[in-house]
């Protein structure tokens, strides 16, 4: 069984122009797929084994293998057929970004948005709008996440939903989740979209605008006056280059032969004024090889405050026997689909592609994958909406790892990570 993760296509040197077009997909439907290589090769075949939950087929003869979903809310936590259901919230790993990352199994989502602000309480912040006639053969599952103020979302032709604190985040975090079933018709549209823009979209569209509305507890409507993501400059690196001179952050390996794929490196330190809810902020973001298994790393500080002790990680629990260290399990869910046998040129086109992204090594892995994959019927794979982490506390940061092939390699990895340069804005001379 193979596990198919996804390096983050943001966080590469296009990083600004693949994040803004990210942004303007919708957050909470967007077309996803396990991992970036796979995109053009596998797209109709995941969608053919039930990865996507609304739109329709591009060619009109595909034939979904899964029935259509069916959600229910158990005081408040959201199952699909009787499991938790599969919706992952994580820190943007962006450098110099304070953002979140949302992904909803087999429903996509949207990375790098912004936390909680006082002007705009939703996690991921607008994202724009996924027109759809109406939802696909599986029926769709929308969720959000919400900050302090918000009891309750209201969406139009639809009802009101109850929003619910979700385990293992701040006490100010919650969710709304409802469903919607196959062939119902319209879109659903962000809080943030203005009234001029729903008449035009209406009579543009001749389909209902199902517009979201936050409610406060007394059942007010809370306005939105929309929120930018605190980015701030960024430098990136690759290879045997050396890392950025001007990067506020640096570490350093003692594991024998570790090699640098890529990095990036924030070149300032500050706070973000506008967020009501704990987060963070990232300092230095790094793909590591170390033989065949590729690492993710990154340092991460107080957003509001940086120096100060950074934040509880979302979902993370004690690791027995390691005193320090925490793991934030992965939440993933199995999925089944033939993949077609990707021709040449897509190979050399994806493998590409890949490799400017996560480096040749973790690239060719992938790769590797696609085509063992293509040669099976009916093959398993995981879609990993949260990857497995393990971290621990470094003075004023958290210092996390990803991936890896196992828990104890994870571990092995972190333990042979220094943080070797943290400079925060009182430090400089």
């Amino acid at each position: 069984m193979a596990l198919i993760t996804e390096p983050r296509a943001a966080d590469g040197p296009d990083a600004g122009v693949i994040e803004e077009a990210r942004r303007r997909q919708r957050r909470r439907r967007a077309a996803g797929i396990a991992f970036v290589a796979l995109a053009a090769i596998v797209a109709a075949a995941l969608w053919i084994g039930g990865g996507s939950g609304g739109g329709s087929s591009a060619s009109g003869e595909r034939v979904p293998t899964e029935r259509p979903l069916k959600l229910a809310l158990v005081r408040g936590r959201a199952f699909i057929g009787g499991q938790p259901a599969p919706i992952g919230m994580e820190p943007s790993l962006q450098a110099g970004n304070v953002g979140v990352c949302i992904t909803i199994a087999g429903q996509g989502g949207g990375c790098n948005g912004p936390p909680p602000t006082a002007t705009d309480p939703i996690y991921g912040g607008g994202n724009g709008v996924d027109i759809e006639e109406k939802v696909g053969p599986r029926g769709e599952i929308d969720a959000l996440f919400t900050g302090p103020g918000v009891a309750a979302v209201r969406v139009a032709h639809l009802g009101t939903f109850t929003a619910h604190h979700v385990a293992g985040f701040s006490a100010a975090t919650k969710e709304v989740v409802f469903y919607r079933p196959p062939g119902a018709r319209g879109s659903v549209l962000p809080p943030d979209v203005g009234s001029g823009a729903l008449g035009s979209f209406e009579k543009a569209r001749g389909t209902p605008a199902l517009t979201e509305t936050l409610l406060d507890a007394s059942g007010r409507a809370i306005p939105i006056g929309g929120s930018q993501t605190f980015t701030l400059p960024n430098s990136y690196w690759q290879g045997a280059e050396a890392p950025p001179a001007r990067g506020r952050c640096a570490m350093s390996s003692s594991l024998p032969g570790v090699k640098t794929q890529w990095g990036q490196v924030t070149q300032q330190i500050a706070a973000d004024p506008s967020i009501t809810v704990p987060a963070w902020l990232t300092c230095l973001h790094v793909w590591y090889s170390a033989g065949a298994a590729a690492y993710e790393t990154a340092i991460l500080l107080n957003a509001s405050s940086p120096g100060s002790a950074p934040a509880p990680l979302w979902g993370a629990i004690p690791v027995p026997g390691h005193p320090g260290i925490v793991e934030i399990p992965p939440v993933q869910r199995e999925i089944h689909f033939r993949i077609p046998k990707p021709s040449s040129a897509q190979v050399a086109r994806e493998l590409a592609r890949d490799t400017r992204m996560s480096g040749r090594t973790r690239a060719e892995a992938l790769m590797r994958q696609v085509e063992r994959a293509a040669s099976k019927t009916g093959e398993a794979f995981w879609d990993v909406l949260v990857p497995p982490t393990v971290a621990r506390r470094v003075g004023p940061a958290w210092l996390l790892v990803r991936y890896g092939d196992s828990l104890a390699q994870r571990i092995a990895f972190l333990n042979a990570l220094h943080v070797t340069r943290i400079e925060l804005p009182h430090a400089r001379g």
